[in-house]
């Protein structure tokens, strides 16, 4: 029986980076991988998955319902495999109506958290949802934020209870009691080979320095927006009004993000923003 590593993350946050990474670095072939058939992926909360193993479409069941179903399908599929399975995750980590984690603890190997300056995730979320700037800074400091509700109609994700970015990095770091290590963007743009090198290490893969240097250049965000511009990017959510690799950057909020919208994230998020370096100690970003 395998375990999961999971690979979570708040909406963009970097998760996709981090599998691309990976997947070069597991795959270690002459070229870059394809974008379109990357490890760890779609995504925990594929309806498909969870049609497939329950033999129940989950259209016919209530969110609660299959929330509580969701982690004995992660233990089939575990049942299933001899590896260690990569699987992102947008979901808060929690508990189901019946106490059970939703992603249990008897089939995690570890979880790889990837954090992100809000600031910086404002403005990227607001074009991958297809939002304003100022929706998206509401759906970050919204306590029942989630994605993919029954109200909406059907989709082809489960329902994800994301909560607000504060209760989605406590949830994973605080509150889940499994193996967390966290890598933040930042760092990751700033240090690829040591901050991916601890990603390897954290997973227990075999480590080879060339190959860490390889996925990297092979990960590189030009590479990456001409795949994207050449053959399209099937993760890409269908309102998202541009590309899915659009910046990539670090501290792009002082461009895009209007003071208001800044004041309002802080106000919201600053104990966890300062917790985590993106404030200094009188509360102004970094």
């Amino acid at each position: 029986m395998a375990k999961f590593v999971w690979l979570a993350s708040y909406p963009k946050s970097g998760n996709t980076w981090i599998r691309i990474l990976l997947t070069n670095y597991l795959r270690d072939g002459a070229e870059p991988a394809d974008i379109n058939t990357l490890l760890g992926g779609p995504i925990a909360s594929a309806r498909s998955w969870f049609d497939e193993w329950v033999g129940i479409e989950a259209s016919a069941l209530t969110d609660e319902v299959v929330q509580r179903l969701r982690p004995d399908v992660y233990r089939c599929m575990a049942r299933e495999e001899q590896e260690t399975i990569l699987m992102k995750v947008h979901d808060a980590w929690g508990l189901t109506d019946r106490n059970d984690g939703l992603f249990p603890s008897d089939i995690t190997a570890g979880v790889v958290y990837i954090l992100r300056n809000p600031l910086d995730m404002a403005c990227s979320c607001a074009h991958h949802w297809g939002v304003s700037v100022e929706q998206a800074v509401q759906n970050l400091c919204d306590g029942n934020f989630a994605l993919a509700r029954s109200v909406e109609g059907m989709s082809d994700q489960l329902y994800q209870f994301l909560g607000s970015w504060s209760h989605h990095v406590l949830s994973w770091l605080d509150d889940s009691r499994l193996a967390v290590h966290v890598v933040k963007y930042e760092d990751l743009r700033a240090d690829p080979y040591f901050k991916f090198g601890e990603v390897v290490k954290f997973c227990r893969f075999q480590w080879d320095g060339n190959r860490v240097r390889k996925a990297i250049s092979f990960s590189e965000f030009s590479r990456l927006q001409r795949q994207e511009r050449e053959k399209g990017f099937r993760e890409r959510a269908v309102k998202a009004s541009g590309e899915f690799f659009r910046r990539g950057q670090a501290g792009g909020w002082r461009d895009e993000l209007p003071a208001h919208l800044v004041r309002r994230l802080i106000d919201v998020h600053g104990e966890t923003m300062r917790r985590f370096g993106y404030l200094d100690e009188n509360g102004n970003p970094l």
